[in-house]
């Protein structure tokens, strides 16, 4: 086929930035138009102008409970006046997805109840399957316990996902925790296995956040130990090394969590035995140092806060499951959605979200399309 440009009076410029204002399923089918189309759309500058153009907004993605359907979806509300929102069938999960994490420029890691792992990049169904995480476990060791981390590693643009495999040791009558941390590299598509890490292996208990903790090459968890003692755990992606950050004394007396909040790590911290309910949002200036940015609130139905939007936004879940948005600015709270608790756990995990047009097929491993009716899905969620 004959470039477009022979055509008619567009000239390249004019060209780019007509196709930087279209979606990411309009650039998929426009590939197919020429080999210059093709070319541009592919270059990683193309790639890389398109997520960052102001055309490309971010939306918020929520996790929430579908009574009608028994069953976990993902909806995707369309501006931000949150008066409606779409389920679009690439953006759901089969039902044996335990966790969704980032999404770091378009990418989620998909996570299933059975251990099964992928990269996946809804917009252009592209679904990359992690190798498993194989390790020699010695039989006097029994799992109970996972934590996961996702990132980008700054230097050689790779995701990596840290894996952190907890153990019992039943031949020791004192509760001893061993664990085992794995990290994934896409760019060679495989695991490297690290024993007896000092940081986490410990009764040290960890949590990953309601939101994307990930930021500048780190990855960060809220972890609680001797009971009482709070702390930082922070992953590097690049030296691939844990390291601790401690948080404001005041905080240990406190329930907390992290979220991002412009570019720094956000401390939301809130003492929920008390009636009016305050969340105080702590920012790490630099590792280690903390100011208290702001206080929201006092507010009376406040379950827990899960993180921020547009920096602007504080997202609160009340008593009642409403997924509460608080404007900092004008002091003004607005309800976005009323979904129910499912066995006494949260049901809102909260991802903002862009279209992207990364493509998975450039990194080690071969991708697959996404489609959660393909007996492929169905079979690797089993």
């Amino acid at each position: 086929m004959e470039s477009p440009s022979k055509h008619d009076d567009l000239s390249e410029d004019v060209l780019l930035e007509i196709l930087l204002r279209l979606p990411v399923k309009a650039l998929l089918q426009f590939k197919c138009v020429c080999k210059q189309w093709y070319a541009l759309i592919e270059s990683p500058h193309f790639v890389n102008r398109h997520f960052g153009h102001g055309s490309n907004q971010e939306h918020l993605l929520i996790r929430h409970y579908r009574p009608d359907k028994e069953r976990y979806a993902h909806a995707l509300y369309c501006d931000d006046t949150f008066s409606e929102y779409v389920e679009p069938d690439h953006l759901q999960m089969p039902v044996t997805v335990a966790a969704l994490m980032g999404p770091l420029n378009g990418i989620f890691c998909v996570v299933s109840i059975s251990g099964h792992m992928g990269l996946l990049n809804p917009a252009t169904r592209q679904f990359k399957p992690l190798p498993s995480v194989h390790s020699n476990v010695q039989p006097h060791l029994s799992s109970y316990d996972d934590l996961l981390g996702f990132g980008l590693d700054p230097l050689s643009g790779d995701y990596k996902l840290v894996s952190i495999q907890y153990f019992w040791n039943e031949e020791m009558d004192i509760p001893h925790y061993p664990s085992l941390v794995s990290v994934y590299n896409s760019g060679s598509n495989s695991w490297r296995h690290f024993e007896d890490v000092d940081l986490v292996n410990s009764s040290r208990c960890a949590y990953r956040s309601l939101c994307n903790t990930y930021l500048n090459g780190v990855y960060y968890w809220l972890t609680e130990f001797n009971d009482t003692d709070v702390a930082i755990l922070a992953f590097d992606m690049s030296g691939e090394m844990f390291h601790e950050i401690q948080v404001p004394d005041c905080i240990k007396s406190k329930e907390g969590d992290l979220a991002l909040y412009g570019d720094s790590i956000a401390l939301l911290s809130c003492d929920l035995d008390k009636i009016d309910k305050c969340v105080d949002v702590w920012l790490m200036t630099k590792e280690g140092c903390w100011t208290k940015s702001l206080t929201v609130g006092p507010f009376q139905d406040i379950k827990w806060p899960l993180g921020f939007w547009k920096n602007n936004e504080l997202l609160l879940e009340t008593g009642n499951s409403l997924l509460t948005l608080y404007d900092v600015n004008t002091k003004k709270l607005r309800t976005v959605e009323s979904r129910r608790k499912e066995n006494g756990f949260f049901i809102y995990w909260v991802f903002p979200y862009k279209e992207s047009l990364v493509s998975l097929n450039v990194k080690g491993g071969k991708c697959k399309h996404w489609d959660t009716s393909s007996d492929f899905v169905k079979d690797f969620f089993k």
